[in-house]
């Protein structure tokens, strides 16, 4: 490993609205000798998320924001290629919370091995097992309380979590209806993942459209959007029924105060319960959901379209695909 480098991403300059040339900026700098507990890291795929522009944001968030100066972060997966933890022994395969980085030297804080999963590919393992799939495993079950036979509507069904919140509660006896961005996004969503219903929100009135594919209303709203969005469904909700905030990637970039539901009043009416989450809160629960997911996948009943960009350099101007609805599925880097 002596002389061996590494390239990394760094939070240069915080952007007005989307990623910018000069927010983040890619150096090359020297790895450390491994000491004992610790293991060298390559990264094969860099996950890219919608919470990644919150990070960069001033905002009061969940967590630690990314300080101007520090490494870029976000959800790594490769494999050891050295070490000295035997917990995690060469040739494995891990996953963790780390920077945007193509090599890392780590003790393996917020790194986990990797199931191996026969026939499957990696990148699909990484985009399902990692952070989508838990995020609508755990959304639908301990947030939105999914029910056999509920009527699920979700935003942002063309992006990694809504594919996957889609296809679970298909799987578990339920009506999906999905919002996305164009004919192509809905025609997936019907035609290859299963979905009852799609509507395309720039060429649709969804409110109209939820009127008339949820006659009896929605059980549970999984929200990844936010804005008129989440008004149509929330305009459309049954008595008692469960809305999940996962989401608002529709003000991530506004630098303008980004107003509220204008069917707020529907909380009363409708006595609906309302809860955001983040799935960094749950990680007790991700033993059962990657099971259960690993299950459907083997099994064929769980598919995540794969949206890969090339080359580590290509990260930050593909992370802002997220926000103009220019990717389909789960936004990768391969390294």
């Amino acid at each position: 490993m002596s002389g061996q480098t590494a390239r990394r991403w760094y939070f240069n300059e915080r952007p007005k609205e989307m990623i910018e040339d000069n927010t983040l900026v890619l150096r090359e700098e020297p790895l450390p000798e491994l000491e004992d507990g610790q293991f060298l890291f390559r990264t094969l795929y860099l996950s890219l998320d919608a919470t990644n522009r919150v990070w960069l944001s001033d905002w009061d968030i969940y967590m630690e924001p990314v300080r101007i100066g520090e490494p870029m972060r976000g959800f790594v997966f490769g494999e050891i290629v050295e070490s000295k933890n035997p917990d995690f022994p060469v040739g494995a395969h891990a996953a963790g919370l780390h920077s945007w980085s193509d090599y890392i030297v780590t003790d393996g804080a917020g790194f986990s091995v990797f199931p191996s999963l026969d026939g499957i590919d990696l990148a699909e393992a990484f985009a399902v097992l990692s952070v989508a799939g838990p995020t609508a495993y755990v959304g639908l079950h301990d947030i939105g309380k999914l029910k056999i036979g509920d009527t699920v509507v979700v935003s942002g069904a063309a992006g990694a979590v809504g594919t996957m919140v889609g296809q679970i509660a298909k799987n578990e006896g339920c009506t999906v209806i999905g919002i996305a961005g164009s004919d192509e996004k809905c025609a997936m969503l019907t035609n290859d993942l299963g979905f009852d219903g799609a509507i395309n929100y720039k060429s649709e009135n969804v409110t109209e459209r939820l009127g008339a594919l949820c006659p009896e209303g929605i059980d549970l709203c999984f929200e990844n959007v936010g804005g008129d969005i989440l008004d149509a469904s929330l305009t459309h909700m049954k008595d008692f029924g469960h809305v999940v905030i996962c989401g608002l990637i529709s003000s991530y970039n506004s630098d303008e105060p980004i107003p509220g539901p204008y069917m707020f009043r529907n909380l009363i009416m409708r006595r609906l319960t309302v809860r955001g989450f983040v799935i960094l809160d749950h990680e007790d629960r991700f033993p059962e959901a990657m099971a259960a997911l690993a299950g459907w996948l083997a099994e064929g009943k769980l598919t995540m379209p794969l949206h890969i960009v090339e080359g580590l350099e290509a990260a930050p101007k593909a992370l802002n695909l997220l926000y103009t609805g220019g990717n389909t599925g789960k936004l990768l880097v391969k390294i």
